[in-house]
């Protein structure tokens, strides 16, 4: 989408209608919304701009490195992980391919136990997407069979609840008590995000499906983000970042790709799947992945062009496009340099996994390139925490969880 016909439209489309029956009797409401042209945040990006850039000039100064310890024969943990929650002093991973579970550690990476449902009865899933934290509950999302799932904190099962209608990934939004969630739909007359309260007394929906327009096939597990303050909402192809207000999907952040941009319609000509993925992995140009995270200070997305990947930092108060080219330089402690950030672990918390014995090999690169004595007093000062997760992990597969903190 063009910044000229985005500014160019008025009204938020989005409509209410009943979200299907569940197993108890829900009432549709209905808002409209207008596009509202102050404070929208243009993210102008130039590539050849694109620069080196350090870890300090995005994040606090302080790295956490956590060790998710599980030595189970089951564990391989870098396989998956497609979310990692943090959550009252304990950490939850959802391995969504590998073994389909929630594996629950403490705040130190310790394992306590994990939630293993496997199956097709009562209390079971065949497939999960997504997890919200409620009330001090777990909440599963995006599960097939067409329901959600509550559990403990400790990963015994509570109650579930059946929905006729499709429903997919998402979250529970403290700010207005409400969930958001996204369904890769291709039905006329279907549309993509379903939002409804905690008492399912209240249902909206937003994002009609167009037929004429690109949207790709896509979990949309990381289609929602929060900040301190906020939820915000960004789907792969449109550009465009909303910040959610009561239900409202108030425009707030735009891509402008300017000469950099992949033409849509060169995509929508593809038509078989394969020949799409070719291309995106190979020839695309820029556009946005819907792969992002946000404080009220910055945003951070990853791009590809032409099979090269660049890190772009919007800062959002002085209205300034970072776009940094490979690896970002680890100067806040000198040890792992990041290719990407992954993981946003909780507002303000975001980060990466790496095997042990990665880590333990970037901390030997780090002592054939140093003189003896510069090795020693680093690995004794700014590198110690760096050098003793390495030493420890060295032999494991199991991943340590990095973790920065944006600037606030």
């Amino acid at each position: 989408m063009t910044i000229r016909r985005f500014l160019s439209l008025t009204v938020k489309l989005k409509h209410c209608w009943p979200i299907g029956l569940l197993f108890l009797f829900l009432t549709a409401g209905c808002k409209q919304e207008t596009k509202s042209k102050s404070g929208l945040e243009i993210i102008s990006v130039d590539l050849s701009q694109a620069r080196s850039g350090k870890l300090s000039e995005f994040f606090e100064p302080n790295i956490e490195y956590i060790w998710l310890g599980d030595d189970s024969e089951e564990a391989h943990l870098y396989v998956g992980l497609h979310q990692i929650h943090f959550y009252q002093n304990r950490i939850y991973t959802l391995d969504i391919y590998g073994c389909k579970c929630i594996q629950i550690f403490d705040k130190s990476g310790k394992y306590l136990t994990r939630i293993m449902a496997y199956g097709e009865g009562p209390g079971q899933y065949l497939d999960f997407d997504a997890a919200a934290f409620i009330d001090g509950e777990l909440v599963l999302l995006g599960v097939f069979p067409r329901k959600i799932m509550w559990f403990d904190l400790d990963g015994e099962f509570l109650r579930e609840l059946f929905f006729q209608d499709r429903i997919g990934p998402g979250v529970f939004s403290e700010f207005d008590q409400r969930f958001y969630l996204y369904t890769a739909t291709r039905d006329p007359g279907d549309y993509f995000v379903k939002s409804f309260n905690k008492s399912f007394q209240d249902t909206t929906r937003s994002f009609p499906y167009d037929p004429e327009k690109l949207y790709g096939e896509h979990s949309g597990r990381n289609f929602f983000q929060k900040s301190y303050e906020n939820l915000y909402y960004g789907m792969t192809y449109l550009d465009t970042i909303y910040q959610i207000d009561n239900g409202n999907f108030i425009p707030k952040l735009v891509f402008n790709f300017g000469k950099y941009a992949q033409d849509l319609e060169e995509l929508r000509r593809l038509e078989h799947p394969i020949d799409r993925v070719n291309f995106l992995n190979n020839s695309a140009k820029l556009y946005f992945r819907s792969q992002y995270f946000i404080s009220e200070k910055q945003l951070y997305t990853v791009l590809a062009y032409d099979k090269k990947g660049f890190n772009v930092f919007y800062d959002r108060e002085q209205q300034l496009t970072h776009v940094l080219i490979d690896r970002i330089i680890n100067d806040i402690d000198g040890g792992f340099d990041p290719s990407m950030i992954n993981y946003s672990f909780e507002p303000g918390k975001v980060g990466l996994k790496v095997p042990g014995r990665t880590l333990y090999e970037t901390l030997m690169e780090k002592k054939e390139s140093m003189r003896p004595a510069e090795y020693e007093n680093w690995i004794s000062t700014n590198g110690k925490k760096f050098a003793e997760i390495a030493t420890a992990s060295r032999e494991s597969e199991n991943p340590i969880l990095i973790v920065y903190t944006l600037v606030k």
